[in-house]
Formats: C-alpha cells, sequence, structure tokens
C-alpha cells in the first residue's frame, strides 16, 4: 500500500512506501536520507546521523539552490550589486542555502510536498520559496523509481539568479568500491576547470568528447567534472547510469535536457565516510559558477514571481 507517515531524523522526517520500496526524507533541507528499492538496504549513500545531516559534509542527496555548484571565491555582481558568499573549505561558495533550511509538509498522499522559504539577507538578498516533491514507482519488470521535483519561485520584487540542482550519492547493494562498475554518460562536452573546479573562461570551457562516454570499469580513474551537450534519448530525456557486471544491476539517473542540460559526475574521492564508495549523478539547471559567466548569466536570471524547475529520476533496474 502506498503511504507516507510521520519519522523522525534528529527532527522531522517522512517515510515513503511503495510496492516494497521505502524511502526515508529528512526536514532539514528537504533531504533524501534513505532510498531501498525492495533489495533490503538503501542504494542511496545518504547521512547515517542526525549529526552528520547538520555537518552536511559531502554534501549528500542535497538540494541545491539558489546555486549548485561552486561560485567563485564565493563573490559576483548582479544588477550592479556586489555579493560575498559564505566559503566552503576550498575557498568558493558551495552548493547553495537550502540544506539548512526546515522543510514542512504540505501534501502528504502517494508523494511526498514540501516547502520552505528563504527570506532576503546579507547574504542572499533576494526571497525565494522552494517546493520538493518526491514520489516512488515502478517500472518495467524488476525496476523501482524515485522521482524528485523541484522548484523554485523567485519572492522578490526584481530579477535575481536562480539556478537549481541535485547531489545523491549511489551505491549497489552490498556495499563495496566503485573500482569494477561500468559508468554511461550521454553527453558530447565536458567542462573544462582550474584545478579547484571552476570552469575556465568562456568557449575555453566546453571540450567535445564523443558521445555517449562508455567507461567499461571506472577502476582508479577520478572525476568530480560536469558535462553538458547532453544527448536524449528514444524518449527525449537524458540517462546517465552506473552498471553492476556483477549483478547484471543498473542505477540510473534521468533528466529532462530542457530543464537540467547539465550532469555533474563525481567519484567521492575524498568523502571522510565511504570514500569511493559510491558515485554522485548530479543534475544541474546550469554550469558551476553561472552568474560569472556571459554564456550563462542571463539563463539564470528569473523574473520577479517566476518559478524555475527541475525533475529528476533514479531508475533501480
Amino acid at each position: 500500500m502506498d503511504s507516507v507517515s510521520e519519522a523522525t531524523f534528529g527532527g522531522r522526517a517522512w517515510r515513503l512506501t511503495h510496492a516494497g520500496a521505502t524511502a526515508l526524507v529528512a526536514a532539514r533541507g528537504a533531504t533524501l536520507i534513505s532510498w531501498d528499492p525492495g533489495v533490503g538496504e538503501s542504494i542511496v549513500a545518504g547521512y547515517e546521523t542526525p549529526e552528520e545531516l547538520a555537518e552536511g559534509r559531502g554534501s549528500r542527496s542535497r538540494i541545491l539552490a539558489p546555486f549548485a555548484g561552486r561560485i567563485n571565491h564565493g563573490t559576483f555582481t548582479w544588477n550592479g550589486r556586489s555579493i560575498s558568499l559564505p566559503l566552503a573549505s576550498d575557498g568558493h561558495a558551495r552548493h547553495g542555502l537550502v540544506s539548512g533550511l526546515d522543510f514542512t509538509s504540505v501534501s502528504r498522499g502517494p508523494t511526498l510536498q514540501l516547502s520552505a522559504e528563504h527570506e532576503a539577507d546579507d547574504i542572499w538578498p533576494w526571497s525565494f520559496a522552494v517546493d520538493v516533491i518526491y514520489a516512488l514507482g515502478v517500472g518495467e519488470v524488476g525496476s523501482y523509481r524515485l522521482s524528485i521535483d523541484i522548484s523554485v519561485t523567485n519572492l522578490s520584487p526584481e530579477k535575481a539568479p536562480v539556478g537549481i540542482g541535485w547531489h545523491p550519492l549511489l551505491r549497489f547493494p552490498g556495499g563495496g568500491r566503485i573500482t569494477d562498475l561500468g559508468l554511461t554518460i550521454p553527453a558530447r562536452k565536458r567542462v573544462l576547470t582550474s584545478q579547484d573546479l571552476i570552469p575556465l573562461p568562456g568557449e575555453s570551457a566546453y571540450a567535445g568528447i564523443h558521445a555517449p562516454v562508455i567507461m567499461d570499469r571506472v577502476g582508479s580513474e577520478r572525476i568530480d567534472a560536469a558535462y553538458t551537450g547532453l544527448v536524449p534519448n528514444d524518449e527525449g530525456v537524458v540517462k546517465t547510469s552506473v552498471s553492476n557486471p556483477l549483478t547484471g544491476k543498473t542505477i540510473s539517473l534521468i533528466q529532462e535536457p530542457a530543464e537540467a542540460p547539465v550532469v555533474v559526475v563525481w567519484t567521492g574521492d575524498g568523502l571522510e565516510r565511504g570514500a569511493r564508495e559510491a558515485i554522485a549523478l548530479e543534475p544541474y539547471s546550469h554550469v558551476p559558477d553561472a552568474v560569472n559567466r556571459a554564456d550563462a548569466s542571463a539563463s539564470i536570471g528569473l523574473m520577479p514571481g517566476a518559478t524555475r524547475s527541475m525533475t529528476a529520476t533514479l531508475v533501480y533496474s
């Protein structure tokens, strides 16, 4: 039976169930803590304790808004206003401002709808609302789906920068290293960056690659890269996949290229817990540091009262 019930994870949380699958979502940041697609354990490498969630290290399943990825040195200028954001350990602002918000349940049925608002302050001088919908489903025989819809509405009286992303870390049942996993990325371009992962200036940031990128074995390859020029399949969506050759199982991220024309892949290097035991497949609405890029700053602007949305689906099959 489909249901959404109250739970706890330090603070408020909700548990979704559907066709033998379960997911746990915390109110803090509307963060996905776990997703068990009927296999007896989570294939999302989420936070294991409320303390981990509060610390936020690894950005596990973090919803990224109103910007995704890094902003160079945490500074940018918008309509003549200089913005300076709190910096992460690498000296850049990273992954938005939503992780510290406590979301409330707006609607519970077969899906879970959560909402929170940021009020304009000295850090981010634009108010915005974030609405998040989680849903579980089944597809073809033996496949399970978890979908997330993220919508950000500009509540300020002026045009404001709004980008969206999501940061799920994925692993296969039984755990283990990612060394023997396969990886498929349907992209024609890789975003080239500086040593600290800020995209290079202008067109020099985009390197053509053969599509799709297929790695039969990740091996010792260290990946923390954004890809664009995404290639839709016959159904018009982009499907980035990690495969386990030992079991024949696959975990895929499906995204709409019009909403999320960028996918970021990270092999989990540097995680304090479980380094290289999970792979992040992250849909982005814009390239990192979009607010500082002439090729992206125009599209990231959102008019007063307007909403930007992104839907992403994880499939275990």
